[in-house]
């Protein structure tokens, strides 16, 4: 296994690679080429060298590049490396606003939704109310090392049950109430009674808490607080009360608060990530394939050294978690193929692997996909075919 000697943590991953990746268009193999926070000589040469193809879809790129939440962090790339410029011979980056003002505009976003949950973290720890930052601010603010990287649209709270009511009183208290943004955007509809019982009954989540934004940029802000980072269906428990016993004191959007200690935090995100790719919720709202997330990911894993691994493959195995954690570090790698060790992979690998290509088994109405992952990566249709969800929206 590489030593922390032998690979340092950086906030970079290798370009994906692999049998499938020539095949896929121009646009999807420069989205590719520029998903991570910095590029190297050998990416931006990719990238500039794809930006000249003449059948290079430029709509489709930016469809892709909003789809898989990354138009902020290509619109730094073409500040930062003037990818908009005619070079060598090669044209640059057509409708270059559209990319840097994506990025502008989600640091002014981020900073307005720091500022507030800022104020939520600071007011649930004066309270007593323990609680841990999972995702979000704190990959912005550490592997990202950019807030205005990583499009953000919520903050996910690891809460035991028990701190409930004193959690509720705090959100209360700061505006906040458990329901939905009403049609006209300027207030909050509480949760039909069919959708409050699918909840309380089949996940691991509170009703989420929201308040209306009143602002063309944040519409609403949104407050998760979650009990366990496995799924109820999934059968596989982490009890955020387990979590937070090993939490890690830290500061986020201003505030002092906490994070999963790393084994956790990764674990957590190749949970989060099992989760909306395979679930028919986020088939169905086509936001269960996105790039962004296999980068959470590989950025995260990139930064451990052996004992790290050591103590995540060993959390693995308390959890009885390996195929949640093997489906995400698997098609992670399929991506950037240097972020998880191959021996990691070699440790979590299941006999029967037929599982990666299913979905819906959440749901308990397991199919299975046609196309192979690059592919159905960039297919905007994939889930035409798939089953309606039964999670209720009203």
């Amino acid at each position: 296994m590489t030593t922390a000697q032998e690979k340092t943590a950086r906030a970079d991953v290798p370009a994906p690679e692999g049998p499938g990746t020539p095949a896929l268009p121009a646009h999807a193999q420069l989205l590719l080429a520029l998903a991570r926070p910095r590029l190297e000589a050998v990416h931006e040469r990719l990238a500039r060298s794809l930006a000249d193809q003449d059948d290079l879809d430029w709509g489709a790129f930016l469809d892709a590049a909003a789809r898989h939440k990354l138009l902020p962090l290509v619109g730094r790339h073409v500040f930062a490396h003037r990818l908009d410029r005619d070079r060598e011979g090669l044209k640059g980056f057509p409708y270059s606003w559209v990319f840097t003002t994506s990025y502008l505009g989600n640091r002014v976003r981020n900073q307005a939704l720091a500022d507030d949950f800022g104020r939520v973290f600071r007011e649930l720890g004066d309270a007593g109310v323990r609680h841990a930052v999972r995702k979000g601010f704190s990959l912005a603010e550490g592997e990202y090392s950019d807030p205005a990287l990583r499009r953000i649209n919520d903050v996910d709270l690891l809460v035991d049950r028990d701190d409930v009511p004193q959690a509720h009183e705090v959100l209360e208290r700061l505006g906040y109430v458990q329901g939905k943004l009403a049609e006209d955007g300027e207030h909050i509809v509480p949760f039909s009674r069919k959708t409050q019982i699918f909840w309380r009954v089949n996940l691991s989540n509170q009703l989420p808490y929201r308040k209306a934004g009143n602002r063309p940029d944040v519409p609403e802000f949104n407050v998760d607080l979650c009990h366990d980072i496995f799924q109820k269906k999934s059968g596989v428990s982490a009890p955020a009360r387990e979590l937070l016993d090993r939490s890690v004191s830290t500061v986020l959007c201003g505030a002092p608060t906490w994070v999963p200690e790393p084994a956790d935090r990764l674990l957590d995100l190749c949970s989060h990530l099992y989760k909306e790719a395979t679930s028919l919720q986020f088939i169905e709202d086509s936001v269960d394939l996105q790039i962004s997330k296999f980068l959470d990911v590989a950025l995260v894993a990139a930064s451990y050294d052996e004992s790290v691994w050591h103590a995540f493959l060993s959390r693995v195995g308390e959890y009885e978690a390996g195929p949640i954690a093997y489906y995400a570090l698997h098609f992670t790698a399929e991506l950037y193929p240097d972020a998880v060790p191959p021996e990691v992979l070699a440790a979590l690998r299941p006999e029967d692997t037929a599982y990666l290509d299913q979905y819906g088994t959440l749901d308990g109405q397991t199919a299975r996909w046609a196309l192979p992952f690059l592919e159905r990566l960039f297919d905007t249709g994939r889930g035409d075919d798939s089953e309606p969800s039964n999670v209720p929206h009203d």
